[in-house]
């Protein structure tokens, strides 16, 4: 047989291994400080650029700070803080919680400068924070007893709520609450809570309960609506005959409207389940609607009603729908404009 010594491979030395070791570690360990300094350095551009956008937007290099740091503790994208209020509020209120320093002020600063200190009313509410001064509403207890009572205060931990019931004043500290109340244009809202004091101010009786993201919204209609100022002809149909009377329409939507009649116009109140014929123009284009009143306002010199449209044809809803859409739109243009 041939020997086949010469085919056989070299044996490599120890220390050929330790160097082989030695140059995959140090190649790993390149490739990974490598990938640790693009991700550094992505981060970086970011931040920079983070830190214009808020510039651009008023904010100062401390609020940016604030907005930058705990949108990644909350594992949230820093811009859009910038642009939305959710993310804005959420991340503020880690803010406060973790923070022993925290700054109402700047928090309070931030959200005028952003246009967060409004809320337009076809805007869902965030938080209790969101709610407007002065809002009724109905505090009900564990027991179920019913108190009514209106906000008189708010910073950004907690709310006051006055009791203005006069059958006096509910013994709910340390105790949870349930508070309802109702947003104009907008549906009902249910929201719980822990008192965690009671005092009394200016003579009122003032319950003091943290802010909570933990709201339940019930949509009161089925439709969005605008306000707008649309004269319309409302026919009332007695004895084989129909009156027309002046009005006015002062919102609509795809399901119904407000018709406003001056008492000059008819003194008489029409009441609910009233069949009604509207006629009117919008946006260019004639309707002659059937509709029945659901709900009365009366006022001082006019009386309101509230109606809906009965066997409306489809494309007339898409119509109406379609103008309803583009009013809010046009106003949500108007009010980042004012807030720019």
């Amino acid at each position: 047989m041939r020997n086949l010594s010469f085919l056989k491979l070299p044996r490599a030395g120890i220390d050929t291994i330790i160097t082989f070791i030695l140059i995959l570690a140090i190649l790993i360990l390149t490739l990974i400080l490598l990938g640790l300094l693009r991700e550094y350095l992505k981060t970086k551009k970011l931040k920079n650029y983070f830190f214009k956008e808020a510039r651009d937007r008023g904010l100062t290099e401390q609020e940016a700070q604030v907005l930058w740091n705990y949108s990644l503790k909350l594992g949230r994208d820093p811009f859009l803080t910038l642009e939305f209020k959710a993310p804005f509020e959420k991340v503020v209120d880690l803010y406060l919680k973790l923070d022993p320093n925290a700054d109402e002020k700047i928090i309070q600063n931030m959200r005028i400068k952003l246009g967060f200190d409004y809320v337009p009313y076809f805007v869902p509410l965030v938080s209790t924070k969101d709610i407007e001064l002065f809002q009724p509403a109905k505090l009900y207890t564990e027991s179920k007893e019913s108190f009514e009572v209106a906000l008189f205060d708010k910073d950004e931990k907690y709310m006051y709520w006055a009791v203005i019931d006069k059958k006096g004043i509910p013994a709910v500290k340390g105790k949870k609450v349930t508070i309802s109340f109702v947003r104009k244009g907008d549906g009902i809202y249910k929201f719980e809570g822990i008192v965690e004091d009671i005092y009394t101010e200016n003579g009122k009786t003032i319950l003091k309960i943290p802010h909570t993201f933990e709201l339940t919204r019930y949509q009161r209609r089925e439709y969005t609506r605008v306000e707008v100022e649309i004269p319309v002809k409302v026919g009332i149909s007695t004895e084989n005959k129909t009156e027309w009377l002046k009005g006015e329409i002062v919102d609509i939507s795809a399901g119904g409207a407000k018709v406003c009649i001056p008492l000059s116009e008819y003194q008489q109140e029409i009441q609910p389940m009233t069949k009604l014929n509207l006629k009117f123009s919008l946006a260019g284009k004639e309707f002659n609607l059937k509709a029945t009143v659901i709900n009365v306002y009366p006022r001082r010199h006019t009386t309101c009603y509230g109606v809906k449209y009965e066997d409306i044809k489809p494309e007339d809803q898409k119509f109406i729908h379609d103008f309803v859409k583009k009013e809010q739109q046009k106003l949500a243009q108007i009010l980042v404009k004012n807030k720019g």
